[in-house]
């Protein structure tokens, strides 16, 4: 990101896509988080998905001084594998009868060798950990932007310590988020109440 033309705008990663300083609300129902996991021994990769459940993006005119923070559903943990969904969601991983949300909450926004990274913490299972999120170019929506972090966690840090030996240390983490203007939300919702 980069300052827009005395406007109090930004250019995600340089791009010529400006965003508008303020605060946007992640849109659970359009956004998504995908993870990848790879077995211990190199054999097939697992792919699932995560719910978000809310969130918010604050844009500043200072790049550098632009927050992000999200809350994702852990009882969403949603794979190809039922069998493995029960036990990711049980108490020897994700624990989520005890630890429903996990959330990330941003700790600073820098320049990286590549591009904009976002660093935070995220909180698992009654523990945490840092990440680091690398930023991909926005895109235009129709009533916000589309927008995309990822970055890899490694859950023995962040407390997930179960299946040493069979899953590996590190995961691959996607964000996928629909960001729309906090007004344009209250609007939104003005709208369904008086339908």
């Amino acid at each position: 990101m980069v300052a827009g033309p005395a406007t109090g705008s930004l250019r995600c990663m340089d791009t010529s896509v400006e965003i508008s300083a303020g605060t946007y609300r992640i849109d659970p129902r359009r956004s998504v988080c995908r993870l990848v996991a790879t077995h211990a021994f190199g054999l097939k990769p697992v792919t699932a998905t995560m719910a978000l459940t809310g969130g918010t993006v604050t844009v500043a005119a200072l790049p550098e001084q632009s927050i992000a923070s999200a809350e994702l559903d852990a009882a969403s943990f949603t794979s190809d594998d039922p069998r493995r969904d029960r036990d990711i969601r049980g108490r020897r991983f994700l624990d989520v009868a005890a630890h429903p949300e996990i959330g990330f909450r941003s700790t600073r926004c820098r320049r990286g060798p590549g591009g904009w990274q976002l660093a935070g913490v995220l909180a698992v299972r009654g523990g945490s950990c840092e990440v680091v999120l690398d930023l991909s170019p926005a895109e235009v929506a129709d009533d916000g932007y589309r927008m995309v972090a990822a970055g890899v966690v490694d859950r023995m840090a962040a407390g997930v310590r179960a299946g040493r030996g069979i899953i590996a240390r590190n995961v691959e983490v996607r964000l996928e988020i629909h960001a729309v203007p906090v007004r344009s939300m209250a609007e939104r919702g003005s709208e369904i109440w008086a339908g």
